[in-house]
Formats: structure tokens, C-alpha cells, sequence
């Protein structure tokens, strides 16, 4: 196996172990009842087993504003998002801990959507989002090195060498 096909292997794997797993429930998000006082928050991805705490302002039964929420699998915390929320989805500059990474920077209904940083593990993408998946001017940086140019739904593609973030290689083409 060649570095690069390592290097988009690793990214793949380590996004999958933390984040994009949550996308096999659903195509479509759903709005989730917080379960201490029942506000509605957005979910991008639901997952079977999956409940939500809120603490923020709670306006017409949605989050708003300034908050934070502990998403939960089966009662064990798996995620804690912190920054805005508008009529319960999160929104503007916030931040999202797992327990294999983070992401920082700009949010649209709980999704990377604009600039931001995310590190999984031993990898680190800097640059623009789109709907999750790098797209736009980015850098990703591992173990191998640093690997810049514009990303187009989770690809970079350097003549033969294809880099993923966020999907899987078989839809870089």
C-alpha cells in the first residue's frame, strides 16, 4: 500500500470511529426533546438510543442562544457541543468534543458549514466546510505530513494521489 492510500485510510477510518457512524440511522435530521425540560434541539444524524441535555435559554420549546449540550447514547455521553443555537439548532461559531476529536469553528443546523479546525485523533483538517465534509481551501495535517490544495466534499485530489476527510474513499473520483 502506498503512503497516500495509507494517509486517506487513516483519515477515513478515524473520522468514521467518531462522527460519520452517526449517519447510518437517517438521511434526514430530527428534532430531539432535551430530557430534563423537554426543549428541542436538532439533530443532524439520529441514532437509535440517543437523548439530549440542554442547558440554555429555552424560547417557544426550542434552544436559544447561548448553551451547552451533552448528547447521550444509551446514557453515556459521546459528544457536548458548546456555543449558539437558533430555534434549536446549533449555529455560528461554536464547538463539538468527542471522545476522538474536536471541531472548532463556524456551524449551520449542527454541521461544519464555513471555516473551522477539526482533529481526530492524529489528524488535523484547517480550512473550509460544507454540510460536514471539507470543501473549499484546507489543509490536513498527520503523521505523514501536510497535505494542502481545495477539498471537494471530503477529497483532495493531487494527480494520482487521492486524500479523504470525512468519506469514504470510493467517492473520490
Amino acid at each position: 500500500m502506498k503512503r497516500s492510500e495509507g494517509t486517506a485510510l487513516l483519515l477515513l477510518s478515524t473520522w468514521l470511529s467518531c462522527y460519520a457512524a452517526t449517519s447510518q440511522a437517517t438521511e434526514v435530521g430530527a428534532f430531539v426533546n432535551d430530557t430534563d425540560g423537554g426543549c428541542k434541539v436538532w439533530n443532524p444524524h439520529p441514532m437509535a438510543g440517543e437523548t439530549a441535555k440542554w442547558t440554555g435559554a429555552c424560547v417557544n420549546g426550542f434552544a436559544q442562544g447561548a448553551g451547552s449540550l451533552q448528547w447521550l447514547r444509551d446514557g453515556k455521553a459521546f459528544e457536548k457541543d458548546d456555543g449558539e443555537w437558533d430555534h434549536g439548532r446549533q449555529t455560528g461559531r461554536g464547538m463539538q468534543n468527542w471522545k476522538t476529536g474536536s471541531y472548532e469553528g463556524s456551524l449551520v443546523d449542527g454541521e461544519p458549514h464555513g471555516n473551522g479546525v477539526m482533529t481526530l485523533q492524529s489528524a488535523r483538517y484547517v480550512g473550509e466546510f460544507r454540510k460536514g465534509k471539507p470543501n473549499g481551501a484546507g489543509t490536513v495535517t498527520n503523521l505523514q505530513g501536510a497535505f494542502s490544495g481545495t477539498w471537494r466534499d471530503g477529497c483532495l485530489t493531487r494527480g494520482k494521489q487521492k486524500i479523504t476527510f470525512a468519506v469514504s474513499s470510493d467517492t473520490c473520483r
